[in-house]
């Protein structure tokens, strides 16, 4: 006889707090970075005050060594960051749903793809980001190309398996069997069952690009002629009595909470994703 003690109390479906003050977190700077030329009070690369000035009404958050604004540059860092997390994350995305695919297809890129896929699971991602960085000219476009390239293959490992898994379910070769296609089993059964992978992928390489961006400004490497969360900290890391004083407190931490926030929103935000995708998941412990 079957009775309700057979199973689990069922769980509240209401968001952990620590969800919701992660996405509330995220879901501010995302706002901060859309409305951008609404808030800047001034132009984050224009000398506009003395030179290492504290917090004031006028400057929020101080001026640095060259007199700009660091309110300003904490805003406009926050557009650089999510312009450069979110495009890399997108292209990421793509070349994983792609290759992987690809890989576990049955046509003639299925070789390429599955060799592409070890060639760069085999590359240190961060040794080689430097060394690109370094050699190429300086930009956003040219950090969001290298970040993406850098990011796809582990996924598309993980989407190729989920899409082999999907070429040997019975309606699929029944499909095959009546002669559908290989682009309508892909359009109609394999890209559904991917779609919450690259979901949750999208959320964590936007993480994960975000955190290279600004190691590759704090190296120096980033574009300098376009503010950054990373270049902030370049430029107050650069400062060579920066301890010495009270500047390290409105000029490094600023940005480095930036980046804190917003990869622990991104984080919150991916877990409540794959929670949703895959309830099963709220079971592990």
């Amino acid at each position: 006889m079957i009775t309700a003690a057979a199973f689990p109390a069922s769980k509240s479906r209401a968001l952990p707090a620590a969800s919701l003050i992660g996405g509330g977190l995220l879901l501010v700077v995302v706002v901060t970075a859309a409305l951008t030329p609404l808030l800047l009070p001034a132009d984050p690369q224009r000398m506009v005050g003395e030179p290492l000035v504290g917090p004031t009404p006028r400057f929020w958050l101080g001026t640095n060594a060259q007199g700009q604004d660091l309110f300003s540059q904490l805003v406009y860092g926050a557009q650089t960051s999510l312009l450069i997390g979110f495009s890399a994350a997108a292209l990421s995305t793509i070349l994983s749903a792609l290759i992987g695919v690809a890989a576990a297809g049955r046509g003639k890129g299925r070789g390429p793809a599955l060799t592409s896929i070890d060639l760069f699971l085999a590359i240190p991602a961060m040794p080689l980001a430097v060394l690109l960085a370094a050699t190429l000219r300086p930009g956003v476009w040219s950090s969001i190309g290298i970040l993406a390239v850098l990011s796809w293959a582990p996924f598309a490992r993980v989407v190729r398996i989920q899409a082999a898994g999907t070429w040997a379910r019975d309606y699929v070769h029944a499909g095959r069997a009546l002669g559908a296609s290989e682009r309508r089993i892909i359009r109609s059964a394999i890209v559904p069952d991917i779609a919450p992978i690259l979901f949750t992928k999208f959320l964590l390489t936007a993480r994960w690009a975000i955190l290279m961006e600004a190691t590759l400004g704090l190296l120096g490497l980033a574009d300098p002629s376009r503010v950054s969360w990373g270049l902030t900290l370049h430029q107050a890391l650069s400062y060579p009595l920066l301890f010495v004083t009270n500047a390290w407190v409105w000029w490094a931490v600023p940005p480095a909470l930036g980046i804190v926030v917003t990869t622990l929103g991104l984080v919150a935000a991916g877990r409540e994703l794959e929670l949703w995708v895959n309830p099963q998941a709220r079971w592990v412990t």
